[in-house]
């Protein structure tokens, strides 16, 4: 009988939360959304500029870059040292943490590759073209790979011509 009478007691008593109407939770959660990291030109510097999509091949990758920075990209003060270069994007292959990027340049283009740590400051550092190359390659390389873009070489080249093998550290940002 007890318990019958302490059953009873804590229905009536109830939890003590009272009622409340319907509450909007706000938007699914939508989890990882993929993005590639594309780098241009702003100033002496390379700057990432993320676009929110699907990861594009690398070769795909590369060609939004030469394409260069969307209009509002450019509003921003972004732009390419790529379309003086690069024609297109030639082959592209890759493994564990290296990229191998063939341009497609005329041979009668003479192309400045110094090492970029050899700029010389206060001039317009013409490597800049090189950086944007490695650095958008590395990072799509490193996103794919889930390992750091900075362990990633990159080696750029014009047919039989190695222009040599960059990090994006290499270049500044």
């Amino acid at each position: 009988m007890k318990r019958v009478l302490l059953v009873l007691s804590l229905l009536v008593a109830g939890c003590g939360i009272s009622p409340t109407g319907v509450h909007d939770g706000g938007e699914p959660a939508s989890g990882f959304q993929p993005s590639m990291r594309l780098y241009f030109v702003s100033g002496q510097r390379l700057r990432a500029v993320t676009r929110p999509m699907a990861w594009p091949s690398l070769k795909e990758t590369l060609n939004l870059l030469v394409d260069g920075p969307s209009e509002q990209e450019r509003r921003l003060g972004l732009g390419t040292e790529l379309d003086t270069w690069i024609g297109a994007v030639g082959r592209v292959t890759s493994d564990d943490a290296k990229v191998r990027i063939t341009v497609d340049l005329p041979t009668s283009v003479a192309v400045p590759v110094p090492a970029p740590r050899e700029a010389v400051p206060g001039q317009r550092d013409r490597t800049l073209w090189l950086g944007q190359l490695t650095c958008t390659a590395a990072a799509a390389l490193a996103a794919r790979s889930n390992i750091d873009s900075d362990a990633v070489t990159v080696e750029v080249r014009r047919e039989r011509e190695n222009f040599g093998s960059f990090r994006c550290s290499e270049f500044p940002r």
